[in-house]
């Protein structure tokens, strides 16, 4: 007799999965409503499990690669090219959402409706985005199964799915020229090696894991001009704990050089004195390497408070430095090209992508604008259009300031 039985993934999907006999094995069959289940242990009940299995054209003795099997092939090829961190996500989400789905199937029986219908379930408890994460997991191992060199599959199924619409995105926010001048005098008084991490986010746009990853050999200063190469971050890797990744970066585009403006560049002068070339350029009061959840929980909370930043409508965050960088590079009379290649952003041309980071940096006139604008000593004199995604559209210098 075959049984149905609930099965509930760490997720909070549930799926119906039915037990029977086959000879001397207890296979079983996973189905994503409670209908389909019990009709084939009706099926089964009736008709026995080879009958049964016919009927839903997929045979106790098809061969064909299961997507299971996929996966397990995938991964080993994919997972020695991710962060510890990533490699946990895919697994975490493979087990989730794809092998209690599809994971028996044959890979080669799985369609586009069948992968509508389960996008469809799950857009009923995700967000949009998390479905397209999960959707694109599925998809990456439908594409490295058709490729030429494997044929592994014949086609892709996840080509054709549509995806749950995504909410209106709200602009990021950024923090003022001016409430920028303000937190800097802040962390002067309470915390200055704060201050110096501070005027590094917000005169490079550099995310907080690029930063605090800098080292002293990634410091370039001809005796004129300093230039910092990014060339790794911090990462977080399954358990929790940070570690340096030594080339690595949120795309291709995140390797670049860039020049210093004139305050960090006297400051990053200072700060690696005496130092040699591994050690990392900025470390906290105690001379320890900076960890972004206590700066997040403690230091910046603290900083900001006594900036009187700080409003119902504004909270400002280490992130708002990245934006406002963007933004005065642009008031400054940068190209917007020149800003995606300053702040690492993926661009859209391969070569780009590649690169960018080495082709060079904004203009010597940017440089200089920008810097005055960020130390507050002259205003710019040409507004210049916004990058798609960083700054909203129509920002002027006095919204700036």
């Amino acid at each position: 007799m075959a049984s149905v039985r609930d099965r509930v993934s760490p997720s909070g999907v549930t799926t119906y999965q039915v037990l029977y006999r086959h000879g001397s094995k207890q296979p079983s069959r996973t189905f994503v409503d409670r209908d389909s289940a019990d009709e084939f242990a009706q099926l089964v009940n009736i008709l026995g499990p080879d009958r049964a299995l016919k009927a839903l054209a997929v045979g106790e003795q098809d061969e064909r690669l299961t997507v299971a099997q996929l996966w397990a092939k995938f991964f080993e090829w994919k997972g020695p090219r991710l962060t510890p961190r990533t490699r946990t996500d895919y697994a975490r989400d493979y087990a989730n959402y794809i092998e209690t789905w599809f994971g028996h199937r044959a890979a080669e029986l799985v369609d586009e409706a069948d992968v509508q219908e389960w996008v469809e379930h799950m857009a009923k408890t995700l967000a949009p985005k998390t479905v397209g994460d999960k959707h694109m997991l599925l998809h990456s191992m439908y594409d490295f199964g058709r490729a030429r060199s494997r044929r592994l599959v014949s086609h892709n199924p996840c080509k054709e799915t549509e995806m749950p619409e995504r909410g209106k995105r709200k602009p990021p926010k950024g923090t003022t020229t001016v409430e920028f001048r303000a937190i800097r005098s802040a962390a002067h008084h309470r915390n200055p090696d704060a201050e110096d991490l501070i005027l590094y986010l917000g005169e490079t746009g550099w995310r907080f894991s690029e930063a605090t990853a800098l080292d002293v050999r990634d410091v370039e200063d001809d005796g004129t001009d300093v230039w910092v190469n990014m060339t790794r971050v911090i990462r977080i890797d399954g358990s929790g704990r940070a570690y340096m990744a030594e080339g690595e970066a949120k795309s291709e585009a995140g390797f670049r050089r860039i020049r210093m403006f004139s305050d960090t560049a006297a400051m990053l002068r200072r700060r690696i004195v005496g130092k040699g070339p591994g050690d990392l350029v900025f470390l906290n009061c105690r001379g320890r390497q900076w960890n972004q959840n206590t700066f997040l929980r403690e230091t910046w909370p603290k900083i900001v408070a006594d900036a009187g930043v700080v409003t119902a409508a504004r909270k400002p965050t280490p992130h708002w430095l990245r934006h406002m960088h963007v933004a005065v590079c642009l008031a400054a009379g940068a190209q917007p090209h020149e800003v995606q290649r300053r702040i690492g952003h993926e661009h859209f041309s391969t070569t780009m992508d590649v690169y960018g980071g080495m082709i060079g940096d904004i203009s010597d006139a940017a440089i200089e604008q920008a810097a005055a604008l960020m130390s507050g000593a002259r205003s710019a004199q040409r507004i210049a259009p916004v990058v798609r995604g960083e700054v909203v559209e129509g920002t002027s210098l006095r919204a700036l300031t």
